[in-house]
């Protein structure tokens, strides 16, 4: 019997990359396992595979076979959990799918599995998290009258609580929080700190934009940090993201997600001046890798933010393309919402009921 958690990852050689791509995102647990029809396994494919298929720009309508690993290590159902962490270590992956005497595929056991029982651990890094809490969150009204945006309740506690815990299971804790809009009220909160974050906070005079605050603490930014907005919710790996960053002598990575957008209208392709009819497309699908606002940065980009004016990261980021600054995407296919707009904090809410 196939586990439900496992039936929504089952695939098809032949199915397409895009197909491929909406599904992982709609099973939300960044792995799909390649079938044949007798449910034998063929091959597996990780959000590792898809961001390198996306990075080398391949047709959407490739077919998952041409981009899945091949005869990936698999367990069998006698076996217990302690045996899957073990070859989880020894081949550095995270999905082993547990398989009959058939050779059949049954479940599938995830990396994540054992972060929740705290089995295991990422070392502790030495890297600032700044999380940018300044805002107004004027597109949240009138809840944002009343609380900031980064108290906004999500999952029973704050949004800016789930971020920091989301990277505290892969080793940060140190966290510089940028502070204007009800400054006091998110000091009042984490007072007690039960879950003993290192905290720090810079306040600003004066709304600096989505990135000015960093002027504020140029100083204490000398080795690599990362930045995040407080009204992101991502379940994306940030110790991948960080050894990438560093892999590839990046001075910017911005951490990108897939997404497909379906628009559910025909959509009218016309030619030339005089607007004649071509093609009618009907809810076409599109795919983007869309920003997060999420990015790792290195001192020398900080020192490009003018002291205490106005900057938002998109301007940011063109200055340092100008001054030559390296700076790469790392796309990921994982869960994202920005909570800053009520349907996705709705989206977020069930998200979380649903997953966590």
């Amino acid at each position: 019997m196939i586990s439900e958690k496992c039936k929504k990852i089952l695939v098809k050689p032949g199915i397409s990359l895009k197909a491929a791509l909406k599904q992982i995102d709609k099973s939300a647990l960044q792995v799909l396992i390649v079938v044949d029809e007798e449910e034998r396994i063929l091959g597996i494919v990780t959000d590792g595979d898809m961001r390198r298929a996306i990075i080398k720009d391949l047709d959407f309508k490739t077919p998952i076979q041409d981009i899945m690993t091949k005869n990936p290590i698999v367990i069998s159902y006698k076996s217990n959990k302690e045996e899957a962490l073990r070859l989880m270590k020894k081949y550095e992956i995270r999905h082993i799918p547990v398989v009959d005497d058939e050779k059949k595929i049954i479940d599938v056991i995830l990396w994540t599995d054992f972060l929740k029982d705290g089995k295991v651990t990422y070392a502790i890094k030495d890297v600032s998290v700044i999380i940018m809490a300044g805002g107004k969150g004027k597109r949240l009204d009138p809840f944002t009258k009343i609380l900031p945006k980064p108290l906004i309740p999500i999952d029973e506690k704050p949004v800016i609580e789930v971020i920091m815990d989301n990277f505290k299971k892969y080793g940060f804790n140190k966290f510089i929080i940028a502070l204007n809009y009800k400054a006091e009220m998110i000091k009042m909160y984490f007072a007690e700190n039960p879950n003993n974050y290192k905290i720090e906070y810079i306040k600003e005079k004066d709304f600096l934009g989505t990135i000015g605050a960093l002027s504020l603490i140029k100083n204490k930014l000398d080795v690599t940090s990362i930045v995040s907005n407080c009204d992101v919710v991502i379940d994306a790996n940030y110790d991948d993201l960080l050894n990438y960053h560093k892999q590839n002598s990046n001075q910017i990575t911005i951490l990108g997600v897939s997404r497909n957008i379906n628009i559910p209208y025909g959509i009218l392709n016309m030619k030339n001046e005089c607007a004649d009819f071509e093609e009618i497309i009907e809810k076409p699908d599109y795919h983007f890798i869309v920003n997060s606002g999420v990015y790792v940065l290195e001192p020398e980009v900080v020192d490009l933010i003018p002291t205490n004016q106005p900057i938002d990261m998109p301007e940011l980021l063109v200055l340092a393309k100008k001054k030559g600054i390296k700076i790469q995407v790392y796309p990921v296919n994982c869960s994202w919402f920005d909570i800053g707009e009520w349907g996705e904090y709705k989206k977020a809410i069930e998200y979380m009921d649903k997953y966590r």
